[in-house]
């Protein structure tokens, strides 16, 4: 019932880091609706080895990827498009700021997964799931819709391929 399946077929390079980020966005609703589906699944089935996988994937990528998606968006697009579009600033900020307040949302869960995830079928909450899969999607919205759109109109192609490469070596180091 929880199988996350594949993620799909090999997404974007780093060569495309716009359309790596939205990429990641689709990975980030994939394991939200995982993570929806999870208080019913756990209600109805109890704590099983679906349980058991699905949370370790989604910990994995909360851990991992989430942090450094952000990273890349502050460290890559967000430095840019301050100098480019100062106009931009305030949306920036808000954008960085909602990076901060969806790790502290990850925060409040991820206890409560690992636990779930070691046998503890009431451990889960699943206002917080609601509220922290409702400010992910909202949050990747703005930036399919502001962030992306503006960075593809704002940054020349060596800018992007810079940026490509600093997310790409972020990873390897």
């Amino acid at each position: 019932m929880l199988p996350l399946n594949a993620l799909g077929p090999t997404g974007p390079s780093f060569d495309q880091p716009l359309e790596m980020l939205e990429a990641c966005h689709d990975k980030i609703r994939r394991f939200c609706d995982q993570l929806e589906k999870l208080p019913g699944y756990v209600a109805e089935h109890g704590v099983n080895e679906a349980v058991v996988n699905t949370v370790e994937a989604v910990v994995r990528y909360f851990d991992i990827a989430g942090p450094q998606h952000h990273q890349d968006e502050e460290d890559e697009l967000f430095p840019l498009l301050w100098q480019k579009v100062p106009a931009a600033l305030p949306r920036l900020e808000q954008l960085q700021a909602e990076h901060g307040y969806l790790l502290s949302r990850w925060v409040a869960i991820r206890e409560d997964l690992w636990a779930l995830r070691n046998g503890d079928a009431a451990a889960i909450s699943r206002i917080d799931i609601v509220d922290f899969v409702r400010l992910y999607r909202e949050h990747a919205a703005m930036e399919e819709k502001w962030l992306f759109p503006l960075a593809a109109a704002s940054l020349s192609e060596e800018e992007m391929r810079a940026a490509g490469k600093h997310m790409a070596a972020r990873r390897q180091g």
